[in-house]
C-alpha cells in the first residue's frame, strides 16, 4: 500500500513513481492489474491530481503502466516470463497473469478504438434501444433484415458482389460463420485445400471439423492451381482480394482459371474477402464472387478492420443452390450476433458513416504504413527488406538474421514488442533462410511508432543476431 513520507524532502511524485516502479518490478503488480484513478489516489493521499499525473506520466513515459483510452492506468508487460517468475502464485491466478499487455503491438490488426467516432455509434445504439418494436421485429436467426438488405447494397456497391438479401446470413465473427459452413458442406465434401502460407484459425476450424486438410503452394504471392487442379480437392479456401499472409492480389487469369475448376470438378470456393476496403492504390480490385455465374462462390466478408474489436459481425454470401440445405438446418444455427449491434450497423451503413469511416482510415494508415516502412529502412538498413504496402495494416519484412524466427519472436517480446513470424502461417514449414515477420501498425499510435521501431531494433540487432 502506497505511503508517503511527509517528513522527507522527496517529492512526493518522486514517491509515488518510485513506489509503483518497485511493485512492477517485483511482480506484486503484474501485467494488467489496474492503478487507483488519478482523483482517487489524489484524494486518499491529501495530493493533487496533478502530482499524481505527474507519477503516472513518468512510469507510462518509461513503459511500466498503460493508458487506456477513458479507462484507469494498467501495469505494462515487462516481458513474457514475468508472471511465469513470480513467487508463489497461484495456479488459477497465474492463468490470468499470462496473458501479457504488450507496450508494441505489431501484431494486433484491430483498430485503435481512438479511430472510432463512438460518439455516432452511441447515438445510433440509444435510438435502437428507444424503439423496441424494432428489435421485436429484427429477431432473425440468419441476421437482421435491415442489415442484410443494408449489406446487400454495400457489397455490391463496394465490391461488385451479387447477393440478395435472402442469401446473407450474419454471423458473431467469422469463426462463428465457418461453423455453420463445416456444417452445411461436409456431406459432399471431405477434404479443403487450404492456401499454403494462409488464413490458420480457418484452416484450424475445419480440421477440428473433421476435414482432411490440402495444402496449395503459394508461390511468389500466388495460388498453384496446377498443385490445385491435381491435389483432387472440390473445395478451396482461398482470398484473392488480398492473400493473406502476402498481401498479393490474385490476377486475372488465375480467377478465372478457379472458376472453370469449379464448374469442371462440381466443386466450391470459399472466398475470404479479407482487408476489402484498405486497398491504397488504383480502385479496389472486384471480388471473385462477381464472376462467379455458376453459383461455385461463397462470400466471406467482414468489416473488422474498419470497426472496432467489440462489433464482432461478419457476414457470408451463400449461393442459391445452398440455401435449401442451409433452411432445412438453420434451426442449428442459433443467431450469436447481438441484435441491437446489428440494427445500429445497419444504420451506420445506411446513413453513409461506414463509408466516411473507411475513408479516413484509407487515408490514416496509407501514411501509417508508409511512416513505418521509412523507420525500419532507416533503423536495420541493408538487414531488412519491406515489401510495399498496397492495402491492409500489416507489413511483410524479411530480416537477414542468424537467429530463429522463434529466437527472434522471443527477443521481440522482452522488448515489449509483439510480432507474427510468418512460420505460424504455414502447413508445411517453409525453408527460407531469411525470418519473415508481418507488423500491424493499426494500434500503434503514429507518434508512437519511432520509439516502437526502436525497441523492435534493440530486440533484434544485438551480436549474435546479425
Amino acid at each position: 500500500m502506497l505511503q508517503l513520507d511527509k517528513s522527507i524532502s522527496k517529492p512526493y511524485y518522486v514517491q509515488i513513481y518510485e513506489y509503483y516502479r518497485r511493485e512492477i518490478e517485483a511482480h506484486r503488480m503484474v501485467a494488467g492489474m489496474r492503478l487507483e484513478s488519478v482523483r482517487d489516489l489524489a484524494q486518499s493521499a491529501g495530493i493533487s491530481k496533478m502530482t499524481v499525473e505527474k507519477a503516472y506520466y513518468q512510469l507510462a513515459s518509461e513503459g511500466y503502466i498503460l493508458r487506456r483510452h477513458k479507462a484507469r492506468y494498467e501495469v505494462a508487460s515487462l516481458g513474457v516470463r514475468e508472471e511465469r517468475e513470480a513467487a508463489g502464485t497461484e495456479p488459477a491466478a497465474l492463468a490470468v497473469a499470462s496473458r501479457p499487455v504488450y507496450r508494441y503491438d505489431f501484431a494486433s490488426g484491430d483498430m485503435a478504438l481512438e479511430r472510432f467516432p463512438l460518439d455516432i455509434w452511441r447515438k445510433y445504439m440509444n435510438r435502437i434501444l428507444s424503439e423496441p418494436d424494432r428489435l421485436l421485429a429484427a429477431n432473425d436467426d440468419q441476421g437482421v433484415p435491415d442489415l442484410r438488405r443494408a449489406l446487400s447494397r454495400y457489397v455490391y456497391e463496394t465490391r461488385g458482389v451479387h447477393a440478395d438479401p435472402s442469401q446473407i446470413i450474419i454471423g458473431a465473427g467469422t469463426v462463428s460463420l465457418l461453423g455453420v459452413l463445416t456444417n452445411l458442406l461436409h456431406d459432399k465434401y471431405s477434404c479443403i485445400g487450404v492456401e499454403d502460407p494462409g488464413f490458420r484459425l480457418g484452416r484450424e476450424i475445419f480440421r477440428n471439423s473433421g476435414y482432411f486438410i490440402v495444402p496449395i503452394p503459394i508461390s511468389g504471392g500466388l495460388l498453384h492451381v496446377d498443385a490445385l487442379e491435381a491435389s483432387g480437392v472440390r473445395l478451396v479456401y482461398v482470398s484473392p482480394s488480398h492473400q493473406f499472409p502476402t498481401g498479393t492480389v490474385m490476377p486475372a487469369g488465375i480467377r478465372h482459371r478457379l472458376l472453370h475448376w469449379a464448374d469442371a470438378t462440381d466443386g466450391l470456393i470459399i472466398e475470404d474477402d479479407y482487408d476489402s476496403e484498405l486497398r491504397y492504390y488504383g480502385r479496389p480490385v472486384p471480388a471473385l464472387q462477381g464472376l462467379d455465374r455458376g453459383g461455385r462462390v461463397i462470400y466471406m466478408g467482414a468489416l473488422s478492420k474498419v470497426l472496432p474489436f467489440f462489433v464482432r459481425l461478419s457476414y457470408m454470401v451463400l449461393p442459391m443452390q445452398l440455401m435449401p440445405l442451409y433452411n432445412a438446418r438453420r434451426s442449428l444455427f442459433r443467431q450469436g450476433a447481438s441484435v441491437p449491434e446489428q440494427c445500429v450497423l445497419a444504420d451506420y451503413i445506411q446513413s453513409g458513416e461506414l463509408a466516411r469511416q473507411v475513408r479516413r482510415l484509407r487515408k490514416e494508415y496509407q501514411e501509417k504504413g508508409e511512416l513505418l516502412r521509412s523507420l525500419l529502412v532507416d533503423a536495420f538498413g541493408e538487414d531488412i527488406v519491406v515489401g510495399r504496402l498496397v492495402s491492409g495494416v500489416y507489413c511483410h519484412i524479411r530480416l537477414h538474421s542468424s537467429l530463429s524466427e522463434k529466437e527472434l519472436r522471443e527477443k521481440a517480446e522482452e522488448k515489449g514488442c509483439r510480432v507474427l513470424s510468418m512460420q505460424s502461417f504455414y502447413e508445411t514449414p517453409s525453408q527460407e533462410t531469411d525470418k519473415e515477420f508481418l507488423l500491424s501498425f493499426s494500434k500503434i499510435t503514429s507518434c508512437r511508432l519511432r520509439e516502437a521501431v526502436a525497441a523492435l531494433h534493440a530486440a533484434w540487432s544485438e551480436k549474435e543476431g546479425f
